[in-house]
């Protein structure tokens, strides 16, 4: 555990930004103030969901997964959690709800589907003969989400897409169409962008905060513009085939969030590749992480599963935290959390967070898993100004609002 610095002192004595010195085990998480940057890692034991609270209040989501009753029952999945008696998204949006309650808000701003996988994007499936939404399309009729924004619907190409996605783009399209007809916004993603998702309410008050698209679709930021560079190799039919190779997950959006001296990445479900296997090209963490460099925090690529989270994305972004969105026995694996605990690291141990975890898996990760921190609803609060950050870890048993069952020392930002 890190020392609280000087700063973080001032903090807990004066109660400035966040209410520090309020926060106790079993107390509830104390509420947002101007200028904190705050990311909810929400477990619903289904799928990704993540809710931002930004400096001025402009409120994010990524992702609202739900991975439908047709695995409900397999033991090596997380049941929904608290419990079963609400749908994942009903139970985000209570949890949503109640956070923009807190920071004066009626509406999410922005939402960000980093793939259409149904553990990010949510599912469609038959009951009692009537087709039923879930995820997205079934929070929309909970909270108001202004603009969407996904990853497009050509590539590789519409009907290769449909086909991998089998019938969950097609009931997508319609849900956009739903949206259009409500007058409600929606946009694909433009890596390079940084005004994509910005602030909304007093931008000028934070001039060094900034949320910047990084890569999709096989497209990579330059850093100049919307200057890209297309990682998928070769022309013509060997590019087309290539492209195919581009599984859904390594076509995922990814996010660089900086404030001040803080960076912090979210990758959605893009993968690595071992070094001894041909095609290098599809390495994606890799790329990003040479353009990326070094973050503070980062939300693990595809739950930390064995195709992601190699050695060389820990050793060039070095988070000093990693968080892990589970709802799988295989969330994380045991070389990718070795990875996370150590690679580019010889002080001590990176500190590693999960949103949800199958107590199975702990146990199956012995000293490794051990080392994972009490798992639930996992909070990082970034303090004003970027320079100090913090965890915190709700409980996600419980149906009532959520009080906290760990938190970390101050950690100062680095960059």
């Amino acid at each position: 555990m890190r020392k609280i610095t000087l700063i973080a002192a001032c903090l807990l004595i004066f109660g400035a930004c966040c209410s520090v010195k309020k926060a106790e085990i079993g107390d509830p998480l104390p509420e947002w103030k101007p200028g904190c940057f705050d990311v909810h890692q929400i477990s619903t034991g289904r799928g990704n969901v993540a809710l931002m609270v930004l400096p001025d209040a402009t409120t994010m989501m990524v992702d609202m997964g739900d991975l439908g009753p047709n695995r409900q029952t397999k033991k090596e999945i997380m049941p929904v959690m608290p419990n079963a008696s609400k749908t994942p998204a009903q139970w985000a949006a209570q949890y949503i709800s109640r956070i923009l309650k807190e920071v004066g808000r009626d509406k999410v701003d922005f939402a960000l589907i980093t793939h259409f996988d149904t553990d990010h994007v949510g599912a469609y499936f038959m009951k009692d003969s009537v087709l039923t939404k879930s995820g997205f399309a079934e929070i929309e009729d909970l909270i108001h989400i202004e603009k969407l924004v996904d990853r497009g619907h050509t590539y590789p190409d519409a009907e290769t897409l449909k086909k991998r996605a089998n019938s969950l783009v097609a009931h997508h399209l319609e849900y956009l169409e739903y949206r259009d007809s409500k007058g409600l916004k929606y946009e694909t993603f433009v890596v390079g962008s940084d005004e994509q998702f910005r602030l909304l309410n007093s931008p000028h008050k934070y001039p060094d905060f900034k949320i910047q698209n990084i890569y999709a679709n096989g497209k990579l930021w330059t850093g100049k513009g919307l200057e890209t560079i297309d990682l998928v190799p070769g022309e013509g039919e060997e590019k087309l085939a290539n492209e195919k190779k581009m599984n859904e997950n390594r076509n995922s959006c990814t996010i660089k969030i900086s404030y001040g001296d803080f960076d912090y990445h979210n990758g959605g479900d893009i993968q690595g590749l071992k070094p001894e296997k041909p095609d290098q090209w599809l390495n994606i963490e890799k790329s990003v992480a040479e353009f990326i460099k070094e973050v503070d925090v980062a939300v693990a690529n595809h739950h930390s599963f064995s195709d992601a989270m190699f050695e060389p994305f820990l050793e060039l972004t070095n988070p000093q935290v990693c968080i892990i969105p589970v709802w799988d026995y295989y969330h994380p694996q045991p070389r990718p959390l070795n990875n996370m605990l150590r690679a580019g690291i010889s002080e001590k141990e990176r500190d590693i967070y999960s949103a949800g975890l199958v107590k199975a898996n702990r146990t199956r990760l012995a000293d490794d898993g051990a080392k994972i921190h009490p798992s639930g609803h996992v909070v990082l609060r970034v303090y004003k100004g970027g320079k100090e950050f913090q965890i915190f870890v709700l409980d996600d048993t419980t149906t009532e609002i959520p009080t906290i069952i760990y938190k970390s020392d101050i950690y100062t930002s680095r960059n």
